[in-house]
């Protein structure tokens, strides 16, 4: 009993119940989207190299991916300003993962995820407004625990995952996907409509409205030059800028060869993908609720330095697994969720205290060109480096992590100053 009511007054609990508004329905929902990827991701590379897509073609369709992200990110600030965060949201989530989801249910070939990954790419833009959504009414030192509550959301989600695993194991990795996908259609489709329908447009949301309402969207983006300025000016910025091009490479990078260097190299079953997230995400949410809390009052660099470690730890041994270890991969995992766990959480959240509120929409939008711009070649040569050695990518990953280690062990006095944001 008592352990009960200990459990109720955890900050993370306290903040779901608390919590009000959009940041409310944006927690609530998010299973509806969180759950069906899960099940399908952890095949994604693996579903096309089933469908005969070589390395390199895969590697492509990931920097197409980051090509239409780019360009739609240019026009994403705008366009939530134009039309507004909710309408905004609800039109382009439905453009990128509902349209999406039913191509990859029907694919046959390359052509087909082309296709799906342009779509897909349009989700810069609901990336924008949904954020926007989600930040602007908030209590700015709420923001680190509604963030922490969406990872934790994220992982639990991974609880379903031995159901794709019984699917791939039983049908086959293609039937079991084309299900799964169109799955994905239905929950994620529901959750776009229930946030439409009882969410509300922010207060500099209606602000932003009423100011553009009689300009155009290239009316609006004129003033692009001040903001991208305003974001190079900043130091802060510029660090956010950095970690946030780094963290995105690396992430395109794994998400689109573990599962081939796995299954391929390591000679792990299929199925056996499915459940690494399972105990990756049940680290993280240990973790996010024992410990989360108490290192509030280390800042942002302290921990960012420590997580860093621990995931350039988790790279190395990932390379060095003999093939069929599978306890090695699986402590590879524990590793990598520490290390998420020390890292994630406070990224995410860094990025939105430096941005000038009542320009967060186009500041950003213009940040996300900057950093998928930047990331558009690393798909194609992550997949030109995985068809020499299917190792290699995960050395480029090796490589970028010493890099941010780098950037963030010299910044001390900026993010020693962000601890304050943090500590309520």
């Amino acid at each position: 009993m008592i352990r009960w009511i200990k459990s109720i007054n955890h900050p993370l609990f306290k903040t779901l119940v608390t919590v009000r508004g959009n940041p409310r329905i944006a927690l609530y929902t998010e299973p509806l989207w969180i759950i069906p990827f899960n099940l399908f991701s952890p095949f994604v590379s693996v579903y096309m190299a089933a469908l005969l897509l070589s390395d390199s073609q895969i590697g492509l369709i990931a920097s197409i991916f980051m090509l239409v992200r780019t360009i739609t990110a240019v026009f994403s600030g705008a366009v939530t300003d134009k039309f507004g965060r909710k309408l905004t949201t609800f039109i382009f989530d439905t453009a990128s993962w509902s349209i999406p989801c039913l191509l990859w249910a029907f694919s046959q070939n390359f052509w087909w995820f082309v296709v799906g990954a342009a779509f897909n790419g349009l989700m810069q833009i609901p990336h924008t407004s949904w954020m926007c959504l989600l930040v602007e009414d908030a209590e700015e030192k709420a923001l680190v625990k509604i963030f922490s509550l969406l990872h934790v959301i994220g992982q639990s989600a991974v609880i379903f995952a031995p159901l794709a695993a019984i699917m791939v194991n039983g049908l086959t990795v293609v039937p079991a996907l084309r299900i799964l996908y169109f799955f994905s259609f239905l929950s994620m489709t529901t959750k776009f409509i229930i946030l439409y329908k009882y969410g509300d447009e922010t207060r500099v949301g209606r602000t932003r409205m009423e100011e553009t309402k009689n300009m155009s969207i290239w009316q609006i983006m004129s003033g692009y030059g001040s903001i991208y300025k305003r974001i190079f000016a900043s130091p802060k910025m510029i660090l956010s800028l950095l970690l946030m091009t780094i963290f995105n490479i690396t992430w395109m990078v794994s998400g689109s060869f573990f599962g081939l260097y796995v299954t391929g190299t390591l000679l792990i079953p299929e199925h056996f993908l499915a459940y690494f997230p399972i105990v990756r995400s049940v680290v993280i949410v240990l973790f996010i609720y024992l410990l989360q809390p108490k290192l509030d009052k280390f800042g942002f660099r302290s921990p960012m330095l420590i997580g860093l470690i621990i995931f350039i730890a988790s790279i190395v041994l990932l390379i060095m697994t003999p093939a069929g270890s599978l306890p090695i991969l699986f402590a590879v995992i524990v590793i990598d969720a520490v290390a998420y766990s020390f890292v994630v959480p406070r990224s995410d959240s860094l990025t939105q205290l430096l941005i000038e509120p009542s320009e967060r929409a186009r500041i950003n939008g213009l940040m996300m060109v900057i950093v998928l711009g930047l990331s558009i070649p690393f798909g194609y040569i992550a997949g030109w480096l995985s068809e020499m050695d299917r190792r290699y990518p995960f050395v480029l990953i090796g490589a970028f992590l010493v890099l941010m280690f780098a950037i963030i062990a010299i910044n001390k006095k900026g993010l020693d100053a962000m601890k304050k944001n943090i500590a309520g």
